[in-house]
């Protein structure tokens, strides 16, 4: 059933990373038992079922003040398009209804991230509520905007539009994000039995976003999880923060400065990375959307090149511990960011530093 990734999902890192923080609030309500399974970039950014039936979600954002969704805005065709292609389908709604099984119980979302205007706010439902019905101009607008499109299980526009939604989520990533470390809170302390840390909270949440969540703007890929799936990657996300397994034994951590040691950094200059990429983190999440776009890029290809390194060292290319080490530096160091000076090299090792602590051993033979 699974088809290519929505349009919607190939969009700006920003726009992932509000993408990733909803969804979190998704798998969320997945274990307070409103779905039975989440998947994303799938028929739509977010997909969310109740067994068999599912409730397509797009995530739009607008930024700027004074900009608002409206009827007459998400019903547009999309003015990209050549002239005579802009037609109903390439509008919001219009790829958001088509393509799709439609079976009984379906439902959409159209999840936005501030008030829209009057006409859309008709629509507007609580997270996990359901919403009065809209009147009859309203829905007649939209039919007749939207006329013309070919649905499929013999489905009209009408149909589509009586099951349609729009959740109005917090402005900002931050925010969601905020939303969602309340909800971990509790969950977090269920399972240690005693109250977090907020680091560890914090840590969790950026756990689950980065690997069992965030999207890849190079290769959008379908992910899945049910229920069970979710549980488990909440668990492994506690375990790999606090060290402590469910029967309250703890498991070593290996911090940055130990994954260092191979590398032959000395212990206080290991400690200096670990401070560096604290102090970096807070810069991080207290950046504008432009930056945090441009850290987040730079994330994913400083990534990239640990797995090459690593690859690089396991093929016996390259050794381990200080050849593996200089290796993926110099590679940082090239970066076009970095060489341009729009990022500092010591915010590109920043980020070296917080992928190397949230990862596996890469610079020495690790099974």
């Amino acid at each position: 059933m699974t088809q290519d990734p929505a349009d919607g999902g190939r969009r700006s890192r920003r726009g992932f990373l509000y993408q990733d923080a909803v969804t979190l609030l998704d798998c969320l309500d997945m274990l307070d038992g409103h779905w039975t399974a989440v998947s994303w970039e799938d028929l739509e950014d977010i997909l969310c079922h109740r067994d068999t039936v599912p409730v397509y979600r797009q995530v739009k954002t607008v930024e700027g003040a004074g900009k608002r969704h409206s009827v007459a805005g998400v019903c547009a065709p999309d003015q990209a398009k050549k002239r005579e292609n802009r037609t109903p389908d390439t509008s919001y709604l219009g790829k958001l209804f088509l393509g799709k099984p439609l079976p009984e119980g379906t439902r959409f979302t159209l999840i936005v991230n501030e008030t829209p205007a009057k006409d859309l706010y008709e629509f507007v439902c609580e997270r996990g509520g359901t919403r009065e019905p809209v009147g009859t101009e309203t829905r007649t607008l939209i039919a007749d905007r939207l006329a013309g499109l070919s649905l499929r299980d013999g489905r009209d526009v009408g149909w589509c539009i009586d099951r349609f939604d729009v959740l109005v989520a917090a402005s900002t990533t931050d925010q969601v994000e905020d939303e969602a470390r309340r909800r971990l809170a509790p969950l977090v302390k269920t399972y240690l039995g005693q109250e977090p840390l907020v680091t560890e909270v914090d840590d969790v949440l950026k756990w689950l976003v980065s690997v069992h969540i965030g999207r890849d703007a190079a290769q959008p890929q379908s992910k899945h999880h049910s229920v069970e799936d979710f549980r488990g990657a909440f668990e492994e996300a506690v375990r790999k923060v606090t060290g402590q397994r469910p029967d309250g034994g703890m498991e070593r951590l290996m911090t940055l400065q130990e994954k260092l040691r191979p590398a032959g950094v000395p212990a206080d200059e290991a400690e200096r990375h670990h401070e560096t990429m604290l102090a970096f983190r807070r810069l991080q999440r207290g950046s504008l959307s432009t930056r945090r776009q441009l850290y987040g890029n730079l994330a994913d290809k400083i990534f990239a090149i640990c797995q090459l390194t690593q690859a690089r060292r396991r093929g016996g290319r390259i050794a381990a511990g200080q050849d593996s080490y200089l290796a993926t530096i110099e590679a940082v160091s090239e970066l076009p960011e970095v060489a341009s000076g729009d990022v500092s090299l010591s915010d590109a090792l920043a980020v070296l530093s917080d992928i190397t602590a949230r990862c596996q051993n890469r610079y020495e033979d690790a099974s």
